[in-house]
């Protein structure tokens, strides 16, 4: 008999339990508790992102010159300091040598010519004072007249002469110095190759490459589209994997007005345009040239409302929102504009005042009875 009733009693608890359970889930259905939010008014920023190498703004390269004779010695190596002005390549020119040393024979045979003319010049000056003793000076000038002309005519010659002499040893003097190749910046030696380099190779190969660390820029290339919106002076903001607490603030420097030549080996038919960015302080910059960065380039920037991502649904190519009035879940078409990680614009369809709900649960539907947490 009691374990009848045990039966009967468990029965009706199930019954109970049941029934609760569909009464709550009914009511469940019926109504939500939500969480809202309103727009906020902030400044959306439009960007681009892409990847760049870290390179040296200012970098001379020195090549082979034959017009200047064979490099006697390349006066530094890979990884040396150089100053601008320090000497970094020696010529040796024995042409040069030889007519350096001829020009001077010649300097030193016109100055003997010219002393001499004038001595000359004197004597016969003086045979003309004795003359004019015998004969007088109106016919001692006319006996020695043609001689002196001469003679003086001799010496003007000389002396045309020997300025020529003379700036040809200027030029030479030049070319003897210019055999002495200086650095045009100061900076490290990247590249520092053998001098017997074969003449077919000359112009590809260079002797020396000197890059400034002072000054590092980033470099990268640009599709079509982007460089239609994208213009020097624009905002960026630049990331590296290897460091991936610090950001650098910069801006465009240049965007290139001809397309990048592709290599041969590129199966590709897009066209790259090179573009390069300056660091805001290139001070704070502690990286080596050739580390890859990540580039996000502000292209536009504008102030707009505002929700969190997970506000906005999608109905196929619409967007909505929930919104709460009168304790009742709307549903609200809205559009959308440009968006960041964690947020989208709101162009239309909200006010800033509109209390509009986040993580909406996935049962809620249209003017849902709802109570805000």
């Amino acid at each position: 008999m009691k374990k009848k009733v045990w039966m009967i009693i468990a029965v009706i608890t199930i019954i109970i339990i049941i029934v609760g359970a569909n009464i709550y889930r009914t009511y469940a259905d019926r109504t939500a508790t939500v969480e809202t939010e309103q727009a906020k008014l902030e400044e959306m920023k439009s960007t681009i992102m892409t990847p760049g190498t870290l390179a040296m703004a200012e970098e001379s390269t020195v090549y082979q010159d034959a017009s200047k004779g064979a490099v006697k010695e390349v006066l530094v190596k890979e990884g040396d300091s150089v100053k601008k002005g320090d000497p970094v390549v020696k010529y040796e020119n024995q042409d040069l040598e030889m007519e350096k040393e001829q020009n001077e024979i010649n300097i030193e045979s016109l100055y003997l010519r010219i002393n001499s003319l004038d001595k000359q010049e004197k004597r016969l000056k003086e045979k003309q004072n004795d003359l004019a003793d015998d004969v007088g000076e109106d016919e001692a000038e006319e006996t020695m007249e043609a001689e002196i002309d001469q003679v003086k005519m001799d010496k003007r010659m000389a002396n045309l002469d020997l300025r020529q002499a003379l700036l040809q040893r200027d030029r030479l003097k030049q070319k003897v110095s210019e055999l002495d190749v200086t650095s045009e910046i100061s900076g490290i030696v990247l590249e520092a190759n053998d001098s017997s380099v074969p003449e077919s190779t000359q112009m590809e190969k260079p002797l020396l490459r000197i890059g400034s660390m002072e000054n590092l820029i980033v470099e990268g290339t640009l599709s079509e589209y982007d460089t239609l919106n994208i213009e020097a002076g624009q905002k960026v903001t630049i990331t590296t994997d290897v460091l991936p607490d610090e950001k650098w603030e910069a801006e465009i420097m240049e965007v290139g007005y001809l397309p990048q030549a592709s290599s041969p080996e590129a199966n590709t038919s897009a066209v790259q345009y090179p573009f390069s960015v300056k660091f805001n302080h290139p001070e704070d910059v502690d990286l080596k040239p050739g580390f890859q960065m990540i580039l996000e380039i502000e292209t536009e920037s504008h102030e707009a409302l505002t929700l969190p991502l997970d506000a906005v649904q999608q109905d196929g190519e619409e967007s909505f929102v929930f919104i709460v009035e009168d304790g009742k879940a709307i549903k609200r078409q809205i559009e959308t504009g440009s968006s960041t990680t964690k947020r989208i614009e709101v162009a239309k369809g909200i006010s800033q005042k509109t209390k509009v709900i986040v993580n909406a649960p996935d049962h809620l539907k249209n003017k849902m009875d709802v109570s805000v947490k």
